[in-house]
């Protein structure tokens, strides 16, 4: 790892405990959502099987289906947590707050320079997909200015479809997550009960 020059070191810190920022709350939100949607499927398993006979009409194998959505809810609790995306989260907020303190201190370029590479070395790194997002965020949506080692950054059009194609995608399928549910709860009430 190369440590930045001394007259970006500053300048380098901000940067990387915003992404850090970043990343904690991305990692936050998809706790959540994984919490809700394993409640929310928790729960359209129950309904399932409260309606069992209204809903067995328009869904002859209801039973599989229902028993098949039980699995994939445990599974899918058990997997999101062994993600442990709220301990990464407390990991990269950890970081960014001892990059901010490193930032305020009064020290010497060189030991600013060490000691930010020491912190970075305590906690895990952040994605290119981060950065991205700081960049696109900062300056294209916020209309502000980034600069690191004395140049202004600017961001490009791959980061700029990454940005917003991401974001499309993320949303898009948090949207089927909780929609298909309810398109088969209401199936039947729209097509007559089968």
């Amino acid at each position: 790892m190369t440590i930045p020059s001394t007259t970006t070191i500053d300048d380098t810190i901000w940067i990387t405990s915003r992404v850090r920022m970043i990343a904690e709350r991305k990692a936050l939100r998809n706790q959540n959502i994984s919490y809700l949607a394993v409640t929310y499927y928790s729960v359209f398993s129950v309904i399932l099987s409260i309606f069992e006979s209204f809903y067995r009409g328009p869904y002859p194998e209801l039973s599989k289906l229902n028993l098949a959505s039980s699995v994939v809810v445990l599974v899918a609790s058990l997997v999101a947590a062994g993600f442990r995306m709220e301990a990464r989260a407390a990991s990269f907020r950890e970081c960014y707050l001892k990059l901010q303190k490193l930032y305020d201190d009064d020290l010497p370029v060189q030991d600013k320079k060490l000691r930010y590479r020491d912190i970075l070395l305590d906690f895990p790194n952040h994605s290119n997909h981060d950065y991205t997002d700081l960049l696109v965020n900062h300056m294209l949506l916020e209309g502000k200015e980034l600069t690191n080692h004395g140049k202004r950054l600017k961001w490009t059009w791959f980061q700029f479809f990454s940005f917003f194609g991401r974001r499309i995608l993320y949303w898009s399928i948090i949207s089927a997550l909780f929609l298909v549910p309810v398109a088969f709860l209401v199936w039947p009430f729209l097509h007559g009960r089968a």
